[in-house]
C-alpha cells in the first residue's frame, strides 16, 4: 500500500470512543480485587482508572485495616499498592486451600444485648445474619441501625456492658462471642467505639490460629435525637435514641478481618457436631 493510500485509510478510520472514567468507576463497584487487577491490564487508561484511590481505599481498609493505616506514615503510597503488598504476604501464609465451611450463614441468629452501668437495658437485638447489612468485600462484618428502648442522656451511658451470642437456627446450639464486655459507646455522629473479646481455640483443630489471634469485635455509636439548626431554631437536647452497631471477627495475628468462610469455619466447631 502506498503512503498516500495509507494516510487516506487512516483518516477515514474512526475508533470507537473509550469508556469514560465515570463508567469505568461504576463498573469497578461490582468487581472483586482480582478482577480489578485483571481489568487494569487492558490498557493504560484502564490501569489509571482501575487504580483509583476511590476504588481501592474501601477494599484495602476492609481487608487489611492495619496495612491501610500505614498511609498515615507515608500518604504518598497508594491503597492499590498497599493491598498488593498485604495480599502477597497473606498468600504466602496459606499452605493449603481450606475446605468450604459446613455452616451456612443463613442458619445463624445474632443476639446482642447492651446495658448501662446501672443494669438498665439500652437495647436487645435478635436478627438472622442474612438480614443484617453484610459487608460487600466478602468479610465477616455486619452492620445494623438500632433504636434504644428509651431516650437517654449522655451521662447515662458512661459505662456500657455488651453481650453477643450466636445461635444456630432452631436453637440447636449457642456460642457466646462476648459476655458483658464493658466499654463506652461513642456519642459523636458517625463515630463508633470498640468492644472486643478474645475468642477460644477449637479443641479439635491443632492447626487453627492460636486463641489470642481471633477477637470478637463490636463497634457501637449513638447520634443525637435532634439535630442543630440555628435558622430553624432547633437545638440538640442532649438526648439520643438512635445508633449504629457493627459486628466482626478480627485476626490480630495478621491484623485483618476474617473472611466469611474463615469465620464460619471457626464458628462451626462450636455450633455443629464434630462429624458434620
Amino acid at each position: 500500500m502506498s503512503l498516500t493510500k495509507l494516510r487516506r485509510s487512516s483518516t477515514s478510520y474512526s475508533p470507537s470512543p473509550s469508556p469514560s472514567w465515570e463508567l469505568l468507576f461504576l463498573v469497578a463497584q461490582y468487581l472483586d480485587p482480582k478482577s480489578l487487577a485483571t481489568a487494569s491490564c487492558v490498557s493504560k487508561s484502564w490501569l489509571e482508572s482501575f487504580s483509583s484511590e476511590d476504588i481501592w481505599r474501601p477494599i484495602c481498609s476492609a481487608h487489611y485495616p492495619s496495612v491501610y493505616n500505614l498511609k498515615h506514615v507515608d500518604p504518598a503510597v497508594s491503597c492499590h499498592r498497599l493491598y498488593g503488598i498485604a495480599s502477597t504476604a497473606a498468600s504466602k501464609l496459606q499452605l493449603q486451600k481450606p475446605i468450604k465451611p459446613h455452616l451456612p450463614l443463613n442458619d445463624l441468629l445474632f443476639v446482642i444485648n447492651a446495658r448501662t452501668g446501672e443494669s438498665s437495658t439500652l437495647f436487645t437485638l435478635s436478627k438472622p445474619c442474612d438480614e443484617l447489612q453484610i459487608d460487600p468485600n466478602g468479610i465477616f462484618k455486619f452492620a445494623v441501625d438500632i433504636d434504644l428502648e428509651s431516650s437517654l442522656k449522655k451521662e447515662a451511658i458512661r459505662e456500657i456492658k455488651v453481650t453477643w451470642n450466636v445461635v444456630l437456627r432452631g436453637w440447636k446450639a449457642v456460642f457466646n462471642m462476648m459476655e458483658s464486655c464493658s466499654g463506652k459507646a461513642s456519642l459523636v455522629p458517625e463515630a463508633e467505639d470498640l468492644f472486643s473479646k478474645e475468642l477460644p481455640l477449637p479443641g479439635c483443630c491443632s492447626n487453627m490460629v492460636t486463641a489470642s489471634s481471633l477477637v470478637a469485635e463490636i463497634k457501637l455509636g449513638f447520634c443525637s435525637e435532634n439535630y442543630t439548626d440555628e435558622e430553624e431554631g432547633i437545638e440538640d437536647d442532649g438526648k439520643f435514641k438512635r445508633g449504629k452497631l457493627s459486628l466482626a471477627i478480627m485476626n490480630t495475628k495478621h491484623w485483618r478481618y476474617l473472611s466469611m468462610d474463615d469465620a464460619l469455619r471457626h464458628l462451626q466447631h462450636f455450633l455443629l457436631p464434630c462429624d458434620a
